[in-house]
Formats: C-alpha cells, sequence, structure tokens
C-alpha cells in the first residue's frame, strides 16, 4: 500500500506552466485525503504556490497537512504547517507553508551560468530574440534557460526542441566551464536547461523527501511525464521507486480517478 504519490509537474499534472484545472484540482483534493502528495519540479516556489496551492482554495478545506511541495528541482522542501506555525532560523512561512530548507548558487556561479548559456546559446543559432518572458531565471538555487522564455505557449515549447537535439548541443558547450565552478547541467521541461549544484536530480529529491517523511522506496509512488533515459524523472525510476510514465495531464487524471474509485 502506498503512503504517498509524488507528481511530476508541468505536462504531468498541468499544462507548461498553467495552473491546475478545476478537475485535477478536485482530484488533489480528494488525494490529500487519502495520501501525502508531493510535486517536485524545475519551477520556482512562487509559480508552484500559485498554480498548485492556490488553485485548491475554490474547493472545500483540502488537508493541506498532507502536501508537500518541492521547487528547483527538490533544492527546496515547504509543508504545511497551519498559520500559526513557527519558522526557525533560516526558514520562512508563507500562508501556513514552511521552507524547511534551500540551497542557493553564490553570485559569481550565477553570473557565470548566465554568461555561458548566453553565448552558447548565441553561438549555436538557438538564441530567441522575441522571447515571451525571461529566457534565463535566477530561481536561487537553481538557473534556468528555457529558450523562448517562460511564457511561450505550451505548443511553440513542444514544437522547439522535441528530440532534445539542440539543449544537448548547448549543454556540451558549457558543460566544461560549470564542471569547473562544480555545477550540474541538466536537460530540463520542453525547452529548458537547469543548472544546480552537484548531484541535484529529483532522485536527490526523492531521498530528502524520504528524510522528511520517513517513508521508505516503497511507499511511494511516482507519476511523470520523462521518465525515459536522458528525461528529467528518469533519476526517480533509477532510485528504484516504483513509477508511472504519463505523456499529458489528462493520462494522469484517468490514474487518478482509478485510484480513487471516482468516474
Amino acid at each position: 500500500m502506498k503512503k504517498l504519490i509524488a507528481f511530476d509537474q508541468d505536462d504531468t499534472i498541468n499544462i507548461t506552466k498553467l495552473p491546475l484545472d478545476k478537475e485535477m484540482a478536485n482530484l488533489f483534493v480528494q488525494l490529500l485525503d487519502k495520501f501525502q502528495v508531493c510535486i517536485i519540479s524545475g519551477t520556482n516556489w512562487e509559480v508552484m504556490k500559485k498554480n498548485d496551492i492556490d488553485t485548491l482554495s475554490s474547493f472545500d478545506k483540502a488537508n493541506l497537512k498532507n502536501y508537500i511541495i518541492m521547487p528547483t528541482t527538490g533544492t527546496q522542501l515547504w509543508h504545511y504547517v497551519g498559520k500559526d506555525g513557527v519558522a526557525e532560523e533560516g526558514q520562512i512561512m508563507q500562508d501556513g507553508f514552511k521552507r524547511e530548507y534551500a540551497y542557493f548558487l553564490n553570485d559569481h556561479q550565477v553570473q557565470t551560468v548566465q554568461n555561458s548559456i548566453e553565448t552558447a546559446a548565441k553561438e549555436l543559432g538557438y538564441w530567441c530574440e522575441n522571447p515571451k518572458g525571461e529566457i534565463i531565471e535566477n530561481r536561487g538555487s537553481q538557473v534556468t534557460f528555457s529558450a523562448l522564455g517562460q511564457w511561450a505557449t505550451p505548443e511553440e515549447k513542444h514544437a522547439w526542441d522535441p528530440d532534445m537535439q539542440k539543449r544537448k548541443a548547448i549543454v556540451a558547450q558549457i558543460n566544461p566551464v560549470l564542471e569547473e565552478l562544480g555545477l550540474q547541467v541538466g536537460i530540463g521541461g520542453a525547452t529548458s536547461i537547469d543548472v544546480t549544484l552537484p548531484g541535484i536530480d529529483k532522485a536527490y529529491g526523492m531521498k530528502r523527501l524520504m528524510e522528511h517523511t520517513s517513508l521508505a522506496k516503497e511507499d511511494i509512488l511516482f507519476i511523470g511525464d520523462k521518465l525515459q533515459p536522458g528525461g528529467n524523472d528518469y533519476p526517480v525510476k533509477t532510485l528504484g521507486i516504483d513509477t508511472i510514465e504519463v505523456q499529458s495531464a489528462e493520462d494522469t487524471k484517468w490514474i487518478l480517478r482509478g485510484m480513487l474509485g471516482v468516474v
């Protein structure tokens, strides 16, 4: 019997960058009554709070004490302790959610990452001159390159690099410089490249989650859309956690309806 259901975010429980739709939010409210639920994503806290927490507010009160949010590939962990919860040194609170930990890159690392990515993307011809939102975003514990801008449409993002060859070329060019700084480069969502401290991937996030919850691998089910080798969900599979691969949020809804016994 699984005790915790963990999810990737974009294209697993929502359309890239958009909030949970009404049906998915309703399924999550029901799921939180039966399981602990975790979402782990390369996205930052601000976007995850808007998309994954605030969207539950229109339903009957959700059991938020079962809800865990892990932004920036698990380099942060937020969980609900209530509006009267107390933050200890180094922790912060927002709307009853407490951040247990966060690991940040320093200013020199961030600047080097930004310069390296921009130079490589321009030299390879993959720099967007009219982006929709930021192309390179400092998320504190992660720097993310979004080739068309953060707010490009899902259709534009999925059409840009479906076989990951453009991003692999950028990664090959920037990797030597960033490895010297002790940083790790990985391919993220539909158009993104994520740069983090070494050893940071979703397997790392799942290990921190197990520490936080005192659960074992056997207690967890992970649902994601990139579980094939090279995908950013694949490290969870190699860790030995049971996984289900989906193609879209509609697939995930079908799975959750089955788990919950709803039509």
